[in-house]
């Protein structure tokens, strides 16, 4: 028994992030707040999740108390403010954000 194919759309990448993700409004609010409205789309498509992870605590829906999770938040934080100040390119702050789940 075979299962239908699904047809992808291999334009998703080119979207504006506002497009990609359905709670837009609480990461567009959480970039203004934190001053990060220069942010490439991409850098944002990166950090998404962990944009939508500072969301949920400032709001007070969780807390999150794992070291993983404080430093990979620290190590985002860390990245993009010297990305926005200059002292280090879009490629490096890129390389350094990316999550490699082999």
């Amino acid at each position: 028994m075979t299962s239908p194919a699904l047809k992808l759309d291999r334009n998703w990448y080119l979207k504006p992030v506002n497009e990609i993700s359905g709670e837009t409004s609480e990461v567009q609010e959480l970039l203004d707040l934190l001053k990060w409205n220069d942010l490439p789309d991409s850098l944002i498509h990166l950090i998404e999740a962990d944009l939508k992870g500072f969301a949920d605590e400032m709001s007070g829906n969780c807390c999150t108390n794992d070291p993983m999770v404080r430093n990979r938040r620290h190590t985002v934080v860390y990245w993009v403010d010297n990305y926005l100040k200059g002292v280090c390119s879009y490629d490096t702050a890129y390389e350094m954000l990316k999550v490699d789940y082999r």
